[in-house]
């Protein structure tokens, strides 16, 4: 088991407080020593003894074996006779798995610690004395002795190596000194759900249930809801849990609506109404904020594409989440053309050309050659193409927020579009926004309202290449500014 946390409990911290002293009569390995070492750091004991070790308690071996716990190696004592090394003692338990025929007091391991504690609180100084690795302690050492701690094992085999009989003892110490409760539930970064959202998932589900035919039989739907809470209800759910559940029951609910346009099944036939995702508010942690920047970083201008095909369900979901965007007034004046015909597409691939020739005519020298050399669209490959308007007038919305500012109907569009990128990059596909057009040719091409305002022309597919910075910083044309050239204070 691995765990070591020192922020919870550094090492200087358990070396104020009295604790026994552990005594090892005549080791015979460096590595059994490290080992002990550890055992003896895990449970809170930093005062080691040794009685004429075989081998140095620094050597490499201990200090590999000890795994971090040097500071009981370094700390360690060396004497020439048991003796010596509880002489200091008031009160001495030995540790053995053999009766000597000797009347002492025999503890387990729990009643010993419970003995040490009062001892050391009464100031006395303890000290557990452990044998030698292959015979244990020999009867003198024993009857130095005024208790034996004997562990109540399997008594056909009881054989322990060092390590372990020390962590036994130890942990025996330690516990009586915890104040760990038995059981504890480690919430996080999250909290208990509260009732009003576990019934509002409670009822996501029952929806989701009954469109899908589980909850079909009316004689028995109380009592296969009341289950269901009641199965919830046992697993004590988080807020965190909530939300995983309210997107795992989502999800299999657009599972079934990917499925439909697969089969070519009206959606309106699998759902009377749209269910939100969320019926109570969600709560982003600090690990999907990071994961939320990195996708801004990763959000590119993409002009390079591969021939994979997108799938008309990524598609059809990708402008689904366009569509959740902002708008002004909520008008959601965005206006989506997917431009598929092989002529359509030939006419904004000319139209693009020409419009690309005159602005090359508008720069001279180097300027002109590195705009020449450069990459400005991906009509030739992307395998998904994408013509954004915005209606300038639109009856959602009523006038509402635009009547000073008319532009924020465009300004909506962005914002969709942003989404729409967003989604995009989010699934490994690339977009890219082509400006060197011309807006009433676009219109013209796709055969839509004269009013309506070409916002973007879009490219949609699967990056040829991955960049976090732009290609225009790359190729040399514009680096990025910094923030207080765009950020004002009044």
């Amino acid at each position: 088991m691995a765990g070591t946390d020192p922020t919870r409990l550094p090492p200087d911290t358990v070396t104020g407080a009295p604790a026994p002293l552990i005594v090892l009569s005549h080791p015979q390995l460096a590595e059994n020593v490290g080992m002990v070492a550890r055992a003896m750091l895990n449970c809170g004991l930093v005062d080691m003894r040794l009685v004429e070790p075989q081998e140095p308690h620094l050597e490499g071996r201990a200090i590999a074996a000890a795994s971090g716990a040097d500071v009981v190696l370094h700390r360690a004592e060396v004497f020439a006779s048991t003796r010596e090394a509880v002489a200091d003692a008031n009160w001495v338990l030995a540790t053995t798995a053999r009766r000597r025929g000797q009347v002492k007091p025999v503890m387990t391991p729990k009643h010993a610690a419970a003995e040490m504690r009062a001892r050391i609180a009464a100031g006395q100084k303890v000290a557990v004395l452990f044998g030698r690795e292959r015979t244990g302690l020999d009867n003198d050492e024993v009857s130095i002795a005024d208790a034996v701690c004997e562990v109540p094992l399997n008594p056909a085999y009881c054989s322990l190596n060092l390590a372990q009989a020390v962590l036994l003892v130890g942990y025996e110490w330690f516990q009586a000194g915890s104040d760990a409760p038995p059981c504890e539930m480690v919430m996080n970064e999250t909290l208990p759900a509260a009732k009003d959202e576990v019934l509002n998932f409670y009822a996501h589900l029952e929806r989701e249930l009954e469109l899908c035919g589980f909850l079909r039989a009316e004689d028995k739907r109380p009592s296969m809801v009341r289950n269901i809470r009641s199965l919830f209800n046992r697993a004590q759910l988080t807020e965190q849990d909530v939300r995983t559940l309210h997107g795992m029951v989502a999800e299999l609910a657009h599972g079934s609506l990917r499925r439909a346009r697969k089969l070519g099944i009206p959606v309106d036939k699998l759902h009377a109404e749209p269910m939100p995702l969320y019926t109570s508010a969600p709560i982003f942690d600090s690990a999907f904020a990071d994961k939320l920047t990195e996708l801004f970083v990763w959000r590119r201008d993409v002009r390079r594409f591969t021939a994979e095909p997108v799938t008309e369900t990524a598609v059809t979901e990708l402008l689904e989440q366009a569509c959740l965007a902002p708008s002004v007034g909520n008008s959601q004046p965005w206006r989506f053309v997917l431009v598929e015909d092989t002529a359509r597409r030939a006419a904004v691939r000319a139209a693009f050309a020409a419009a690309n020739a005159e602005a090359l005519a508008g720069y001279s020298g180097e300027k002109a050659q590195l705009y020449a050399s450069l990459k400005l669209a991906g009509l030739d490959r992307a395998p998904v193409q994408i013509a954004v308007f915005a209606d300038p007038d639109p009856a959602e919305g009523h006038g509402l927020g635009r009547r000073t500012m008319p532009q924020t109907l465009q300004y909506s569009v962005v914002a969709a579009i942003q989404n729409l990128w967003l989604a995009a990059r989010a699934r490994g596909l690339g977009l890219g926004m082509i400006s060197i057009v011309d807006p009433a040719e676009v219109r013209r091409v796709c055969e839509v309202p004269e009013a309506w305002d070409l916002v973007a022309y879009l490219c949609l597919g699967h990056p040829e290449e991955e960049h976090a910075d732009p290609e225009l910083v790359r190729a040399g044309w514009q680096d990025r500014i910094p923030m207080d050239r765009v950020v004002f204070r009044r």
